[in-house]
């Protein structure tokens, strides 16, 4: 097999992105500080971002959106 038969080949293949739900689960929530200095403490997160569909919570909503 040659090297451009296999560069066509591998062409021919798709790559698909994975079937997301329509409405998003948010089951991948990221904690997001103002200061630097705050990472890392719990009692200092000023929102939750989805990893998903990047829709941003407060820690009141990702701590129900966990709760489910």
């Amino acid at each position: 097999m040659s090297i451009l038969s296999r560069f066509a080949r591998s062409k021919e293949r798709e790559v698909r992105a994975p079937d997301l739900p329509a409405e998003c689960g948010h089951f991948e929530l990221a904690p997001r500080w103002d200061n630097a200095e705050d990472i890392g403490k719990a009692d200092k997160i000023v929102y939750y971002t989805c990893t998903v569909c990047k829709g941003e919570f407060t820690p009141e909503e990702a701590a129900g959106i966990a709760a489910r």
